[in-house]
């Protein structure tokens, strides 16, 4: 099954929101077996979205997706244009009005008159529903092409495709191509690149994809043949097994969780450089509860000493920022917390501070448990977001290591 996007917002062309929409939609029908064709991003302006649908209805594809446009102010015109474009009369549905008319209510404000046209129905179209929003989707047909018009509401969109796309698609795709994605970090690409392209594998149409970020590097391989995509794959996995930290798509805080539910063990935290990040990230996991028993952001020199009772003299004689006062946090959070594993981070994050000793990017990473207290150094660049994203990835990452 051929795909293509057609996004539209005037935010997306300017730059003011970064179109995940776009990505996310392709990750998912791709990792069900869907060739995603074009991304068409278009302004609220009628005669470019009329542009763009007459562009991908012209194209070699069985599926348009399209986000953007369906709420109720003025700027919303993605639904008119669409009616319009398919001659489409309006319906006023009565029952989702009320509907939405209750929704409302429970939420504690009245519906507003400029939400009725998101209780439209099209005369020639279907609807596809929305759980978690008022805008709901269309669905249209012409030259043997599917239209699905979505809101641009992440949250929503995501429900949408999840509940009604997703299982769309799967019943139509007939030449499935199948997808298996391993998940690294702490290595560069070109590392893997190398690793990999050393293997002997004569398949013809292997397609594999790098795809770096901050959080590490997926390596996604793809073939029509199932059995040779298997025979491929595990040789993927056995050259770079070292740096993968999951096989699928699961981030690594997930992973993480579940082998310390698995073995029974609990974690503590004390975060300077990081900020509470790697707290955040471990309680965005569902269960976490049971195994994070909770953190500590000392920040500066003063909250070290009062509250995480790390030594004055090491800090004077070592720096906040080095081994010494990096072991030290790691036990002495542990001990507070009582837990199985205690981890610490302290470093340089930027962009000032550095220096030529102590470079931006400097982080000591803290390790204790019952039989260990180690402690592992990284140099990252000097850019303070990605700083303390990669400092939170390999803090995950030597974790899993560990245990």
């Amino acid at each position: 099954m051929r795909v293509a996007l057609l996004t539209i917002g005037n935010e997306l062309l300017s730059g003011k929101t970064i179109n995940t929409n776009a990505s996310w939609i392709s990750n998912v029908l791709s990792l069900e077996g869907a060739s995603i064709y074009r991304h068409l991003t278009v302004p609220d302006e009628k005669e470019e979205i009329i542009y763009g649908l007459d562009t991908l209805f012209c194209s070699k594809v069985d599926l348009i997706i399209c986000t953007g446009g369906l709420g109720p102010t003025d700027d919303d015109i993605t639904r008119k244009i669409v009616f319009d474009y398919f001659g489409s009369e309006d319906i006023f549905d009565d029952k989702y009005w009320k509907y939405l008319s209750d929704k409302f209510l429970k939420a504690g404000y009245p519906i507003l008159n400029s939400n009725k046209s998101q209780a439209l129905l099209p005369s020639n179209g279907d609807v596809i529903p929305n759980d978690l929003g008022s805008a709901r989707g269309l669905v249209y047909e012409k030259n043997n092409i599917t239209l699905m018009v979505l809101p641009g509401i992440p949250l929503e969109m995501k429900g949408m495709v999840s509940q009604s796309i997703l299982p769309w698609v799967k019943k139509r795709i007939i030449s499935k191509i199948f997808t298996f994605n391993i998940r690294t970090t702490g290595v560069p690409e070109s590392v893997l690149f190398e690793k990999i392209k050393k293997i002997d594998f004569d398949a013809e149409a292997m397609s594999i994809g790098y795809y770096p970020s901050l959080y590490g590097v997926d390596v996604r391989i793809s073939h029509m043949d199932k059995n040779l995509l298997d025979e491929f794959k595990f040789q993927v996995v056995e050259c770079i097994n070292i740096h993968i930290y999951t096989l699928g798509n699961e981030n690594i805080e997930n992973v993480l969780v579940n082998k310390l539910l698995n073995q029974n063990l609990t974690i503590s935290t004390a975060e300077s450089c990081t900020g509470g990040l790697i707290g955040h990230r471990l309680t965005l996991v569902a269960g976490s509860s049971e195994v994070y028993s909770g953190g500590m952001i000392t920040y500066s020199n003063k909250s070290k000493i009062n509250n995480l009772d790390i030594s004055a003299e090491s800090i004077r004689s070592f720096g906040a920022v080095s081994e010494e006062v990096a072991l030290e946090m790691a036990r002495n959070v542990k001990n507070k917390f009582k837990t199985s594993i205690g981890i610490s981070v302290t470093g340089i994050a930027g962009p000032g501070g550095g220096t030529d000793e102590k470079p931006v990017g400097l982080v000591y990473l803290g390790y204790c448990d019952e039989n260990s207290l180690k402690v592992k150094k990284f140099n990252f660049i000097s850019n303070r977001k990605s700083n303390k994203i990669r400092t939170s990835q390999a803090v995950f990452n030597f974790i899993l290591r560990m245990i």
